[in-house]
């Protein structure tokens, strides 16, 4: 990746992570530096809640592979399509196409769910549990993604 940290767009996880470990705070836990970002940046805040579907369907993903031992070309052989899409997925910081998450979950037997309801409003398709873990407010919507 190139040093200019704008090439790659803004909101990239290596721009995160550099930044975290070049921080005065770096002996900060990750989730107190997340929070006050969250809150001092509201650009950055859009981007994070934009991005929660891509969190979510990456971690599916790396999961998947760590509990079976896979490589990402060997996940990517299971998923038909290429390593390098694999690393996208699994970068977490591009949403996956409805395509892109039936044909995963029909090739790996695994499940994902999104679930967007106007916000403030308790979301009625998921599990508590589900909940639990946390909604992600996106303007006037509330979503919950999970996976299994």
């Amino acid at each position: 990746m190139p040093a200019d940290d704008t090439s790659a767009g803004w909101f990239d996880n290596n721009f995160i992570m550099r930044h975290l470990h070049n921080s005065p705070e770096s002996d900060v836990p990750f989730e107190v530096l997340l929070a006050n970002e969250l809150q001092a940046d509201p650009v950055f805040r859009a981007e994070w809640q934009r991005l929660a579907p891509a969190r979510a369907f990456a971690a599916m993903l790396i999961r998947y592979r760590a509990d079976r031992g896979l490589s990402q070309r060997a996940l990517a052989m299971e998923l038909g399509i290429s390593q390098p899409r694999v690393a996208k997925l699994e970068s977490g910081e591009h949403n996956p196409g409805i395509d892109t998450i039936v044909n995963a979950v029909r090739a790996l037997g695994v499940e994902f769910c999104l679930d967007v309801a106007p916000a403030g409003s308790k979301s009625t398709f998921v599990t508590a549990r589900a909940r639990k873990r946390g909604t992600v407010d996106h303007d006037e919507v509330a979503m919950v993604v999970a996976a299994a």
